[in-house]
């Protein structure tokens, strides 16, 4: 089996997800196939001497050859939205013509960005490739839920034709909730084409490192006896992480209190300014830290954070909450209800779901963890195991691989 995998973000650039697509290229590599991943010379998180060492080294051989990864050049990504749409649009003629061209049996692509079904889609008409689609946000329903469009704009009909394009397209898809499965079949996709499999984590490599071990605390400065309500992830607009800053405005009296966000993305100027304008001192602000530093990232907090803006919910799991857990540390999540998030949340007993934008919700319940010791070490010890026993690597994996093998025996 051989297999070209289109995507928008690969190590080592800093963006959430992507050690997802490296444990699935791992078990892929591990069950015999091989794989072409086709993706951009680094821009997230990195600096210009790394882009300069990858555009020189084009090519990259993995797992005894059966992984080739191929850097296509592309210019920096910036935060302004013509100049990132200008680079997704080249993404997109990059990632056809490796589709359509590069010899394989099957096409998989994630929906980042969201026209990236859409070309492959494309490539299968030109090609003949059967195309997974790993459908691990909704588009364009995102577009409405955080507020850039309406639902009758014409922007909306354009999206609404990409989807139904993806979809029709599509061989098979494999989506990470019940939630967002349910959402597409409304929308015509019969149900023996779409699997489920949640997101994972390694909790072998993830896991709680103690304060006196924590390197983090050194390198920021940052004294190991605070209380620290984390954040990490990317700084969007569906992330509404504004409702952080809110909370933190709101507790400025609690001076053992100090959230810490550690991001990048297009809302990043602004959330910055707000923290200057409100003179915010007791959040910090730092950039998103490489992969391999999750553990000490998610282990500096007492709390972690999962925000979304009020709507989005529904349109995707964030993976960080399986590396939360992994870390052993709980969760509050400021997020739509009911949601999957909720009932995860709820069926691990590792922190509480607030209503997505409320921050005297999120305040009330910070408050209440920096307030008891017991509960907090409770949740977390709840959520290591829940990550232990329900989100295993090997388990996952395992099931995108019979998802594609069930779709080559159909073909037979």
């Amino acid at each position: 089996m051989k297999l070209v995998y289109l995507v928008q973000y690969f190590s080592p650039e800093k963006a959430s997800g992507l050690q997802l697509v490296e444990d699935l290229l791992e078990g892929f590599s591990a069950h015999g196939w091989k794989t072409d991943v086709f993706t951009p010379t680094p821009t997230r998180g990195v600096t210009d001497e790394q882009r300069k060492e990858y555009a020189r080294k084009r090519v990259e051989v993995k797992y005894d050859g059966r992984l080739t990864i191929h850097r296509m050049h592309l210019y920096r990504e910036g935060k302004g939205f013509v100049g990132r749409a200008i680079r997704y649009l080249l993404f997109s003629i990059e990632c056809f013509w490796k589709a359509a061209t590069v010899p394989a049996d099957f096409i998989f692509t994630g929906s980042g960005p969201p026209t990236q079904g859409v070309v492959v889609g494309l490539a299968k008409k030109v090609s003949g490739k059967k195309v997974i689609y790993n459908l691990q946000d909704i588009f364009p329903d995102s577009l409405v839920t955080s507020g850039i469009c309406g639902e009758n704009s014409f922007l909306m009909k354009i999206g609404h034709a990409m989807e139904n394009f993806t979809y029709r397209n599509a061989d098979h898809i494999i989506t990470i909730t019940d939630d967002m499965k349910a959402n597409i079949m409304k929308k015509g996709v019969p149900e023996d084409k779409i699997s489920v499999v949640r997101n994972w984590i390694d909790t072998d490599k993830v896991k709680h490192i103690s304060r006196e071990d924590n390197l983090l605390f050194d390198e920021l400065k940052l004294p190991r006896d605070g209380f620290y309500v984390v954040y990490a992830g990317n700084l969007g607009k569906v992330q509404g992480v504004d409702v952080i800053l809110k909370t933190a405005s709101l507790m400025k009296n609690y001076k053992d209190i100090k959230f810490v966000i550690f991001g990048n993305g297009s809302e990043e100027d602004n959330l910055k300014k707000i923290v200057r304008d409100k003179h915010l001192d007791n959040v910090l602000m730092f950039p998103l830290q490489p992969i391999e530093r999750v553990s000490e990232v998610y282990s500096m907090a007492d709390i972690s954070i999962i925000s979304c803006t009020p709507g989005t919910g529904g349109s995707g799991m964030p993976s960080k909450t399986w590396t939360i857990m992994a870390a052993g540390i709980p969760i509050i999540a400021s997020f739509d209800m009911p949601s999957e998030m909720e009932r995860t949340i709820e069926e691990a007993g590792c922190g509480f779901c607030t209503r997505a934008g409320d921050e005297n919700e999120l305040t009330e319940k910070i408050i209440r963890v920096f307030g008891d010791s017991r509960l907090k070490k409770c949740l977390g010890q709840n959520a290591r195991r829940y990550a232990e026993k329900n989100v295993s690597k090997a388990e996952a994996v395992e099931q995108y691989i019979k998802s594609i093998e069930r779709l080559v025996d159909k073909e037979k």
